[in-house]
């Protein structure tokens, strides 16, 4: 019982320091959506620079204390034990606060999930530390020399290193509880939903789902009370989140965004909201990796058309759909289109009705979603004027081709694209500018087999555009990209290739003036 109590008093404030020295890897398996192999390969990434961190930190620990222990050894093996301890515990709260600098670009969501992950791993990480102090006690013991008593602690600043994998089988663990958690609440939603006499609308497809749930919330408001899921949530724990708040309560339509990167995504979410109306946006090669083709796409989307909602479908899906009983949203009901480069303009025609659109939304991209979005609103009774009306109002959602002044220069901020279709069109509205004009991107994700083909097209396009400067971030995507770029006939004495958003970031300083506009082109996440 002796050295129990110390034992577990030392695994204890080690844990502590470890698990709140790694917390910026909780950030890492948030992003990664708490899937322990996508983790993994952020960790494993060269120039991911967590893993190195911990290979100092442990090198550190362990030559400080060999060297501070054989030191102090003449005070006998329990005194330089002590004294080597206190380095040991000094260099460990310097990474702790050196740690701040390295900064994730997506911070850490204090989630509830986020909190039982960490007391999780703050408990595993806590009881390895007490086996390995334990296992390092006994071999000294059995070996009974002086000498290796005094350094038989060293192994344990081998621990950095492990740290990962003990945040990996600590996810792996709640995982079990997670799962059954998200269904008990997932079905309590559920619940809620059926209990209510609320329009649901869903909002389906490989683009443009957070941008036209942002223009039917504007819109439909004119007559209904609405809510709808914030920010891009589109799984059932999302829908779930917006149906138990207290922001629901009341509400007449909801608007629920649903996402799917596996088979049975859209089924389940039908099951879940039972959409009266929805809006089938289109699709494109978005999440491929998952689904294999553009046909297994098509296969899980088009389950919306299926669900017994009245279904909105973009014209581009009319070949796919031909068969379907769906409401186009035709482009003959839009004409005299104006592409400015910080406005949109154009005549809806509605109902027999034409109407004057103008509004902050950018490009063609705008001008479906607008469609889109006017069209079911009209099948949900609204009056072309209402329509009129909530256009007016609609804001661009951040971090989608929104556009910031700063100094009189301009900022496209597209950070969230991350499909070829939408870049092409975030380039076209670069172009519309009429000052020095600048790209900035790592390269598209989730492209799976056509990754490199993609990414490629991107370059080209970035090529066409002729742009006066190309900044191309990291290393993961970017080759493809930048040979692309080169094939295309761009100009090497235009573009250059930095390590992070930070450093394009630095460079633009020095560049950009009144005037000149910068298209920030899907920021990926620290994961990528």
């Amino acid at each position: 019982m002796g050295n129990v109590l110390p034992r577990i008093a030392a695994s204890l404030v080690c844990a502590t320091l470890f698990c709140v020295g790694t917390w910026q890897s909780l950030g890492a398996m948030q992003q990664s959506g708490y899937q322990n192999g996508k983790f993994m390969r952020w960790i494993r990434n060269k120039e991911n620079l967590t893993f190195n961190r911990l290979w100092v930190w442990a090198l550190c620990l362990a030559l400080t204390s060999a060297v501070t222990a054989l030191c102090f050894s003449f005070l006998g093996t329990v005194g330089a034990l002590a004294v080597s301890a206190v380095p040991f515990l000094g260099l460990s709260l310097l990474f702790v606060f050196s740690d701040r600098k390295f900064a994730l670009k997506v911070p850490v969501k204090n989630t509830a999930r986020c909190k039982r992950l960490f007391v999780a791993y703050y408990f595993v990480t806590a009881v390895f530390n007490y086996l390995f102090i334990a296992v390092l006690a006994f071999l000294a013991e059995w070996n009974g020399s002086a000498f290796y008593a005094t350094i038989a602690y060293v192994p344990f600043a081998a621990m950095p290193i492990v740290l990962p994998l003990l945040l990996v089988l600590a996810n792996a663990v709640m995982g079990i509880f997670e799962r059954a958690h998200n269904k008990k609440f997932i079905k309590r939603a559920g619940h809620v939903l059926d209990e209510t006499q609320i329009t649901r609308v869903a909002v389906v497809g490989s683009y443009g789902k957070t941008s036209v749930k942002n223009i039917l919330a504007t819109v439909l408001a004119e007559k209904y009370a609405v809510v709808a899921t914030p920010f891009s949530y589109n799984t059932p724990m999302g829908i779930a989140l917006t149906v138990t708040s207290k922001e629901f309560a009341n509400k007449q339509v909801l608007i629920a965004e649903m996402g799917a990167r596996k088979a049975g995504d859209i089924q389940e979410l039908c099951q879940m909201v039972k959409p009266d109306f929805a809006v089938f946006t289109g699709i494109c090669d978005q999440h491929v990796e998952t689904f294999g083709s553009l046909d297994g796409i098509w296969e899980e989307k088009s389950k919306i058309l299926f669900s017994g909602a009245k279904v909105v479908c973009a014209e581009s899906l009319q070949q796919r759909a031909k068969d379907c009983d769906c409401i186009w949203a035709e482009s003959a009901n839009v004409k005299d289109v104006d592409l400015q480069a910080t406005k949109t303009r154009f005549t809806l025609t509605l109902g027999g009705e034409d109407i004057a659109v103008e509004t902050a939304l950018l490009g063609e991209t705008a001008v479906e979603n607008v469609l889109l979005a006017a069209t079911l609103a009209l099948k949900m009774g609204l009056t072309p004027q209402e329509i009129q009306a909530g256009l007016g109002k609609v804001q661009p959602v951040a971090h989608r081709l929104q556009l910031i002044q700063s100094g009189g220069a301009y900022i496209l901020d597209d950070g969230y694209n991350a499909n070829i279709r939408g870049a092409e069109e975030a380039l076209k509205a670069l172009c519309r500018f009429e000052g020095r004009k600048c790209v900035v991107t790592p390269g598209l994700v989730e492209c799976g087999v056509l990754q490199t083909e993609l990414n490629a097209r991107l370059g080209e396009r970035i090529a066409k555009a002729n742009l006066d400067k190309v900044i191309f971030v990291g290393e993961t995507l970017i080759t493809a990209v930048k040979n692309g770029y080169m094939a295309a006939g761009g100009k090497t004495e235009k573009c250059v290739t930095v390590k992070n958003l930070d450093g394009a970031q630095t460079l633009l300083q020095g560049w950009i003036g009144a005037g000149d506009c910068v298209l920030f082109l899907n920021d990926l996440p620290d994961v990528y």
